[in-house]
């Protein structure tokens, strides 16, 4: 029986288990998906692309990959199997970039032209599988992982060529992401909301917001606040300038809407942040330095942050 939750709930971004059935329209999705197949009669559709996909086989796609499973049964609707639908940005940019993730990163890369394994080391990976629930439980989130990790050690059976739509699609999406990302930074100090950015992308406010947070992981008020606090902690290290500039210099309204948020993120005040961080002005000529020992402080605060 699937423990069905709505994937797309704030508190529930890592992955989401569903049942694998006949899909008469594509889905387009912004997720990785696992497809397993449990009987054999499935063809999964990539575009113009028809793929028979039979018990002991797996299918790994990449976000915007347009795929459909026909079924060769009476009743369509019948459950064949399972799909599981997991997204990165949950785990944060941090742990995606770690070296440990390294072999995961890059087989998610080769899956933009969709992989299909067929091997006996799937067994170990299908036993994991059946042991994935949609709950909150810290196991299930191992669970993901160590199924990942593993499917790196299995080499493809054959690489599914997609309609080059999909290509074009995921490099578009990107080019957005790229440009939304870019323009926050560069006007950081400015008094954005989500109408003057989703102007940027010719997007509707509401329409905005969800490819936002589909794409990033969290809402768009809160990667401002976090862009914000990151800068101002790079000032507060590096210049000599007051707390109120920096507040200001890096978009907060009011100086105590800056202590509030500083506070909230990284659990010191501005002021006892710049005091705790005395050391690092010691290479203030060396901004390398500055920047790699920085980027330790926001590693630690990106595990703690709750959105």
């Amino acid at each position: 029986m699937y423990q069905k939750i709505v994937a797309n709930t704030p508190k529930f971004l890592m992955f989401d288990l569903q049942p694998l059935i006949d899909n008469k329209n594509f889905i387009f999705g912004a997720d990785y998906i696992l497809i397993r197949p449990k009987k054999n009669g499935c063809i999964l559709h990539l575009s113009s692309t028809q793929i028979p996909l039979a018990v002991g086989q797996l299918v790994l796609l990449a976000p915007f990959n347009p795929f459909k499973i026909s079924v060769e049964a009476v009743n369509n609707k019948i459950t064949v199997g399972d799909a599981l639908h997991f997204r990165l940005n949950a785990l944060g940019q941090t742990f995606i970039d770690s070296i440990q993730f390294n072999n995961i990163k890059n087989m998610l890369d080769h899956a933009k032209q969709g992989l299909l394994f067929e091997s006996e080391e799937l067994e170990s990976l299908f036993e994991i599988m059946d042991n994935i629930e949609n709950t909150f439980d810290f196991k299930q989130l191992l669970n993901i992982l160590m199924l990942l990790d593993q499917l790196t050690k299995t080499k493809p059976q054959q690489i599914l060529e997609t309609h080059q739509l999909a290509f074009a699609t995921t490099k578009r999406t990107e080019n957005r992401v790229d440009l939304v990302l870019q323009y926050i930074t560069t006007n950081l100090a400015e008094p954005l909301t989500v109408t003057i950015v989703a102007q940027q992308l010719h997007m509707a406010e509401s329409t905005f917001s969800r490819f936002f947070h589909t794409h990033l992981g969290v809402t768009f008020r809160q990667y401002l606040i976090e862009q914000r606090v990151k800068q101002a902690a790079r000032y507060l290290v590096s210049t000599d300038w007051t707390i109120a500039y920096i507040g200001a210099e890096v978009g907060f309204s009011s100086l105590s809407n800056f202590n509030e948020k500083f506070k909230t993120l990284l659990h010191v005040t501005p002021r006892h942040y710049r005091a705790n961080h005395l050391s690092l002005r010691e290479n203030i000529d060396n901004s390398q330095s500055i920047q790699g020992q920085l980027q330790k402080q926001f590693h630690q605060w990106q595990t703690n942050v709750v959105v």
